[in-house]
């Protein structure tokens, strides 16, 4: 099969390799190196391909990220990513990222930490992201990297980024909270949130501010 490659051939390799994921997980199973090799000989005889070009062409295409390539409890499993598209992502200016690259860094399981580029792109692909016109998705993702580290969950070497055993609770982002400042003058009570003022008071009769 080797002599037929080309743009079109290596097109078909990408969707005999989805369409196995794709029906592997219909039967309720995990997309493993093993079960994905064993569909594509199942579907093709005619062209007998060997296990060892079917688990080359299905590493060519997680790196091209037509395929994800997730680790779970040490072992690995293939998914399409239109199909983990539904996993939203808001990002708004001061987002807190570092839950979803713990999460990220920890699916991606590389054996000597991920990149923060590497992180990027896998969390690209595995979410449908919005993000403000505000804001700068590379520098939120560095900034939000070194509060993982500050907070046990990462260790940083080099260009590598690596999960700890700590557990994380919960992967959405969060952004921050306005602080709420409470003053009281007697009966009245005046509430002041940072951005937007509000003005409440148990005794307002005759009384202006």
């Amino acid at each position: 099969m080797r002599d037929q490659e080309g743009g079109g051939q290596t097109s078909s390799w990408s969707t005999w390799i989805l369409d196995a994921i794709r029906k592997i997980r219909a039967q309720k199973q995990r997309p493993s190196v093993e079960r994905i090799c064993h569909a594509v000989r199942q579907h093709h005889k005619d062209l007998n391909p060997h296990e060892d070009e079917i688990k080359e062409h299905l590493e060519a295409t997680v790196k091209e990220g037509i395929v994800l390539k997730v680790f779970n409890k040490g072992q690995s499993t293939y998914k399409d990513p239109g199909g983990v598209q539904s996993r939203q992502l808001e990002l708004s200016k001061g987002a807190d990222l570092s839950k979803v690259i713990v999460k990220a860094a920890r699916e991606l399981g590389e054996r000597d930490g991920s990149t923060l580029k590497s992180i990027e792109k896998y969390i690209r692909q595995s979410h449908a992201l919005n993000v403000s016109a505000d804001v700068d998705f590379r520098s939120l993702l560095r900034i939000s990297a070194k509060r993982a580290e500050a907070r046990g969950y990462l260790v940083h070497d080099g260009r590598l980024y690596k999960p700890t055993g700590r557990p994380i609770v919960g992967s959405a982002p969060t952004t921050p909270k306005r602080q709420s400042v409470q003053v009281k003058f007697g009966t009245d009570k005046i509430s002041q949130v940072v951005g937007k003022s509000s003005f409440k008071s148990r005794n307002t009769k005759g009384k202006n501010f």
